[in-house]
């Protein structure tokens, strides 16, 4: 057994995807969330190592989730077993998926252990921009920088004027003021109901030759996803509590976390692997596909898989990794 799991992970999240699909576009968010949560938690407890839970999606919403501190794998009752620390999103685009829309994903990723920043399940104030534009946040570009100088400076780093600028924002309305202000500067707004790490995976691999900044505030889980794609492929992504309630407030503080602006190395600095695998396809990810509708289905699922300095592409059919494709 080596002492870090590979793709093993994939088969979890693809196992997932398998499971929650009979409940895809119906309507019913808590019962696919259970689903996965369960599906992915069973597949886990399956793999000869010892997980700890160290962020869930699902907290922040008192959706179904797998709990931080949760302690799973075969090995999770061996003291001399080296612990790895588990970031978790059974089910991202819980909406999207129950109804029938696209960029829902099973998402899991696996950290060396205490090598990842311990947040509140709560959310978080965050900005992501390609590799040409990273140096911004070393002196030019932090998280209260005025937004006519962020887009102005990125502008600049990307040699294009502001009017050429494409914004990605959840469509919330905490969002209204930051949307108003970069339309009234002459850039664009994309705006996303959810899928904040599809959107930023577009922008990280240049799949989205549209969009060129990702800001807002999304959930800590996310950020912690966000953050390690981004280390891997060298761009720039800075995070800061944004809790929503008491409890996260209070977390906050104990954590020493209130008013600290994190960069991605901050949030995860230990080797990792990051796996995402497509339920509801999108646009550079496809979503689970039935190859046959017999009383024995069989289904096709699509996983991104990043260990190395590139992803790689892993399909499996019912389990059985049948293909490795370079991206």
């Amino acid at each position: 057994m080596n002492s870090f799991p590979d793709t093993e992970l994939a088969r979890v999240t693809e196992a997932t995807a398998r499971r929650v699909m009979p409940l895809s576009g119906r309507n019913n968010k808590d019962g696919a969330d259970q689903l996965a949560v369960d599906a992915m938690r069973a597949g886990l407890e399956e793999l000869p190592w010892h997980f700890r839970v160290v962020l869930g999606e699902g907290g922040k919403d008192q959706a179904p989730m797998l709990y931080s501190g949760e302690h799973l794998g075969l090995q999770k009752h061996n003291l001399e077993s080296p612990v790895i620390d588990l970031v978790v999103d059974p089910l991202e685009c819980t909406t999207n998926f129950a109804r029938g829309l696209p960029d829902s994903m099973s998402v899991l990723l696996a950290i060396e252990q205490d090598h990842v920043q311990l947040l509140p399940g709560t959310y978080m104030q965050q900005m992501l921009l390609p590799p040409s534009a990273a140096h911004l946040l070393q002196d030019k570009i932090d998280l209260d920088t005025p937004v006519a100088q962020v887009l102005e400076y990125t502008a600049q780093a990307l040699h294009l004027r502001v009017a050429d600028l494409v914004v990605v924002v959840q469509n919330r309305p905490r969002h209204k003021e930051l949307i108003a202000q970069i339309r009234a500067l002459g850039a664009g707004v994309s705006l996303i109901e959810s899928g904040s790490i599809s959107a930023g995976y577009e922008l990280i691999a240049g799949r989205s030759q549209r969009t060129h900044l990702l800001w807002g505030i999304f959930g800590a889980p996310e950020a912690l996803i966000l953050a390690f794609m981004a280390r891997q492929a060298g761009c720039g992504f800075m995070a800061r509590m944004a809790p929503h309630d008491d409890v996260s407030a209070r977390e906050t503080r104990e954590l020493n976390l209130e008013g600290r602006i994190l960069h991605a190395r901050d949030l995860v600095h230990g080797a990792g692997v990051l796996v995402m695998s497509g339920i509801h396809g999108s646009s550079w990810l496809r979503g689970v596909e039935a190859l046959s509708w017999s009383r024995k289905h069989q289904f096709r699922v699509h996983s991104l898989f990043w260990k190395q300095e590139r992803p790689v592409l892993l399909v499996h059919i019912d389990g059985d990794l049948v293909d490795i494709q370079t991206l």
